[in-house]
Parts: structure tokens; C-alpha cells; sequence
């Protein structure tokens, strides 16, 4: 059994993100920032969601793609031992449809290197990032929270399920000071308890059919 099979034997959700579906196809970090591409991802949000301004619809889309292409490598760190390479351009970016896609790491780092992996995954990530404030009159600053956010969400969720909180916050620390290599994210916080203090909101409540995140920053 390979590696990521392991990870899905144990985590299925992960499963549309590491296993390409019959109808997936094979798409370049080029491709993954296209106009084409983000201008059907944001509209397919608005759909889905019935959401009323691009903005909103595209920065909750960049929230479900930066969770899809993180969270089992993230999970993979504080649980299993290992370092999946967030460089996106090593690995299989695949596009399930219009709004939801995946990410197959294709090489793994050395024990520990959690900063790198974070870098790797700024330097690749911005194009998207660029892309989405040309087509939906989005900021890079609240987009680079949610990035940063997913990182840290993600080995948070990892740290509860292994009982591996200390750890969790080391691999989440290293991830976001790597991320802020590419722009400026905001630090990570945790609260006395050791939950993650998100940054950035998702913009799900824009939508009339969902409520804010019990997260959400708004409700601090």
C-alpha cells in the first residue's frame, strides 16, 4: 500500500483530494492560475453558494482549494512522520470540475522541514493569488491569511486526532513563518487551550443557505 493510500485508508475525506476521480484532469500551477480557470471557479462559487459578489465567492473558493492542496500533507507532518513537498509544480494538480480540485504531492523533504514545505507552497501559491485579485477584486492580504489559515487549521485538526497538540503548533508555526517568505501572513496565535486563532474569514456566511464559522474571526 503507498503512503497516500495509507492516509486515505485512514482519512477518507481526503480521498477526492489524492485520488484523481475518472472525470479529473491534469492541470499545471499555470493552468491552476489562468483566468479561465479562477473566473469558472468564482462563478461555480456563486452558484453553489448563491453568493452575490465575486469577492466574496472567490476568496470561500481559495479557502476550499488552499484546504484541498494542504491538509493531507499537513496532516501527513503531524501524524505520519513525514514532510510532503508543497511545491506544486513536482506534484499532480488535478481539477475535479470547476470549483474543486486536488493535489498529489510528488516528492517528500527531510524530517523537520516544515518551513521549507511552507515556502515552497508561498512561491507556488501567489499566481493564484494574483490572479484572483485582477478577476474578483479581492486583496492579497486577506488572501494570504486564509493560506496561512489552512496551514495551521490543518495540523491543528491533525495535533487533536494524534493527541499531538505540541507538535501540531511547532509544524504550524514553521509552515506560516516559511509561507511568509512569499507575503506578508499574520503570525500564528492559539488560545489558552491550544486552539488556533484563525485570521482571516472564509466568507461562507455570505451565503443564505450557511451562518459564520464557530471560528470566525468576526466573532472575536
Amino acid at each position: 500500500m503507498s503512503f497516500w493510500n495509507r492516509v486515505v485508508a485512514q482519512y477518507p475525506l481526503f480521498a477526492d483530494t489524492l485520488v484523481p476521480g475518472p472525470g479529473a484532469r491534469p492541470i499545471t500551477v499555470e493552468e491552476l492560475a489562468a483566468t479561465e480557470t479562477v473566473t469558472a471557479a468564482v462563478a461555480k462559487g456563486q452558484e453553489i453558494f448563491e453568493i452575490a459578489q465575486p469577492k466574496h465567492a472567490g476568496q470561500l473558493w481559495f479557502y476550499t482549494l488552499c484546504n484541498a492542496l494542504v491538509a493531507p500533507s499537513v496532516y501527513a507532518m503531524v501524524e505520519f512522520d513525514q514532510v510532503p513537498s508543497l511545491d506544486l509544480r513536482q506534484g499532480q494538480l488535478h481539477a475535479r470540475d470547476e470549483f474543486w480540485f486536488g493535489f498529489v504531492p510528488g516528492a517528500f523533504l527531510g524530517p523537520g522541514e516544515w518551513r521549507l514545505a511552507g515556502a515552497q507552497y508561498g512561491e507556488a501559491i501567489g499566481v493564484v493569488v494574483d490572479k484572483l485579485c485582477e478577476v474578483a477584486g479581492l486583496r492579497p492580504a486577506p488572501l494570504w491569511a486564509v493560506a496561512g489559515d489552512c496551514l495551521a487549521i490543518a495540523a491543528s485538526q491533525a495535533g487533536e486526532e494524534a493527541f499531538e497538540e505540541e507538535l501540531a503548533r511547532e509544524v504550524a508555526t514553521e509552515l506560516i513563518d516559511g509561507l511568509s517568505t512569499a507575503a506578508s501572513v499574520p503570525a500564528p496565535r492559539f488560545s489558552g487551550d491550544g486552539q488556533y486563532k484563525r485570521a482571516a474569514c472564509c466568507m461562507i456566511y455570505h451565503s443564505p443557505n450557511a451562518d459564520m464559522c464557530t471560528s470566525c474571526p468576526h466573532l472575536r
